[in-house]
């Protein structure tokens, strides 16, 4: 683990989307800790692995990490224990991705910020093309004009003099405040706002600049999304590069699927789930070393000459909660499931 707050922030300035805000809080509280007082507590390995997520890229945040870490530090600074329902949060919390995973998807999360998504497309003309058309189209700037009499745009915008409209969601689903109000003026002014995106393909507009939607490759912490505004004409051969993508969609150490593969990656975890009993059974038996590696192997069929670092690999499964049956913590993540992720098109 860094030893230094100083190192651990300069790590969370090379991501993206205000990284140091949304870590640095905690970060800043943890090295403030008495290590050694907080490292005794029993839930301290929960915070250890909520600490690590402090570095992965915020695509991949499934909750807000930074607020349940400060939850449970504050907790075992107080010495106290960790309620049921927030223990089975954090133990819910799969372990952190490979380091090469995070750097990967650190780097696309740079040039995302920024609106660059030429890496993964080849259509860029299409959208230049329909932004040149936009910022001439007179009726677009009646209607922007309108808004800017109705409302105060200013009181709307955010220090960058963004506005954007509320977001759509997975499966169509609508956020809670969706449904039609009118009560005061900044209700009505998102209503309003969202229809005005509606009708010009937008996502908000930055001072007088509208934000046209583009065609975007985006990772979620449970998907790979592929976004294509409604008045895109959409040519699957040539608008993605599709190598790309699955590159992308791949960096998260997605396993290879289909009929062929699935009875052989069975039959592995079967004779997986086997070795952890007769190892279990070894364990109890007072068999340690070489004895206990040779036992299991005889009783799972291998030959007496199969290295002894097979049976280790194998035994080493993240099912085991970050320690592998010989007792050793892990410390290399390798590959991590815990995240569903699924392509809305292919080629």
């Amino acid at each position: 683990m860094p030893s230094s707050l100083a190192s651990d922030l300069k790590r969370v300035e090379n991501l993206a989307f205000s990284r140091v805000s949304n870590s640095g809080q905690f970060l800043e509280r943890f090295h403030a800790s008495d290590q050694a007082l907080i490292g005794k507590h029993p839930d301290f390995p929960l915070l250890e692995k909520i600490y690590a997520w402090m570095f992965v890229p915020y695509s991949l945040w499934p909750i807000d990490v930074k607020g349940l870490g400060l939850h449970v530090l504050a907790a075992i600074q107080t010495g106290k224990t960790l309620d049921a329902q927030v223990k089975l949060l954090a133990e819910l919390l799969p372990e952190p991705p490979a380091r090469q995973v995070c750097d990967s998807i650190a780097a696309y999360e740079r040039a995302v910020i920024s609106g660059s998504y030429e890496s993964l497309i080849n259509a860029q003309f299409k959208f230049d093309s329909m932004e040149e058309e936009l910022a001439r189209n007179e009726t677009f700037k009646s209607d922007w004009a309108r808004l800017k009499a109705e409302f105060a745009i200013a009181k709307f915008q955010n220090p960058k003099g963004v506005i954007r409209r509320r977001m759509v969601q997975e499966r169509n689903f609508r956020p809670r405040d969706w449904k039609f109000a009118w009560e005061n003026e900044t209700i009505r002014f998102q209503q309003v706002f969202d229809a005005f995106c509606h009708r010009w393909n937008l996502y908000g507009m930055e001072h007088e600049k509208p934000l046209l939607l583009k065609l975007s490759v985006n990772l979620t912490p449970f998907s790979t999304m592929i976004e294509i505004p409604k008045y895109w004409s959409f040519d699957p051969k040539r608008d993605l590069q599709w190598g790309a993508v699955t590159k992308l969609h791949k960096i998260r150490e997605v396993k290879r699927q289909g009929p062929k593969l699935s009875p052989g990656r069975s039959a592995r975890q079967t004779e997986t789930n086997t070795a952890k009993h007769l190892w279990a059974e070894a364990t109890q038996a007072g068999l340690k070393g070489e004895r206990r590696d040779q036992w299991v192997m005889g009783r799972l069929g291998w030959d007496a000459r199969t290295d002894e670092r097979k049976l280790r690999r194998m035994l080493e499964n993240r099912s085991t909660g970050g320690r592998s049956p010989t007792g050793a913590r892990h410390t290399s993540p390798g590959q991590r499931p815990g995240f569903t992720v699924s392509h809305p098109f292919k080629p």
